[in-house]
């Protein structure tokens, strides 16, 4: 029984410690969410529920430069940047969005998509292609990311 309560005693003294780890991980995954990848996930959730997303064909045709109906998928954040200027930029009140700040979300996209449907960066994608991947990644990083996207979608 002594050896017991000394377990005891060293788990109960491990425990701040094993708290504080699972806290910081916890905690350099949010950091990784930052307000446009929100707004994003955010945004198309709501136009899955309404069924709407002619925003975001209209993003596919900005971001598709050589006008021939394609966004391969290493392009994939310029259509999200397309998408948050065309419809948060002025809300915001942030300014305008950079592909920068959806080098995240393209490159998670272009891994969902090579692992999912056996895509390179290069493949090239009708707006059909990538609206149904969008379906996929979005629903997959609800389901990693839990009620985060249902709160913020009050907060922004």
């Amino acid at each position: 029984l002594e050896n017991s309560g000394c377990l005891m005693m060293r788990v109960t003294s491990l425990l701040p410690f094993l708290i504080l780890a699972i806290f910081h991980q916890e905690c350099k995954a949010a950091s990784k969410v930052d307000h446009h990848s929100v707004k994003m996930h955010t945004s198309f959730l709501k136009n899955k529920k309404d069924g709407d997303f002619s925003d975001w064909e209209e993003a596919f045709k900005r971001a598709d430069h050589d006008k021939n109906g394609l966004v391969s998928v290493h392009e994939a954040s310029r259509v999200f940047k397309e998408h948050y200027n065309l419809v948060h930029k002025h809300s915001a009140g942030r300014g305008a969005a950079s592909e920068v700040h959806y080098m995240d979300d393209g490159s998670e996209f272009g891994k969902m998509v090579s692992d999912t449907m056996g895509w390179d960066d290069r493949k090239e994608m009708t707006y059909a292609e990538f609206e149904e991947q969008l379906h996929v990644y979005v629903d997959i990083k609800h389901k990693e990311r839990g009620s985060l996207y249902d709160l913020a979608a009050d907060i922004f």
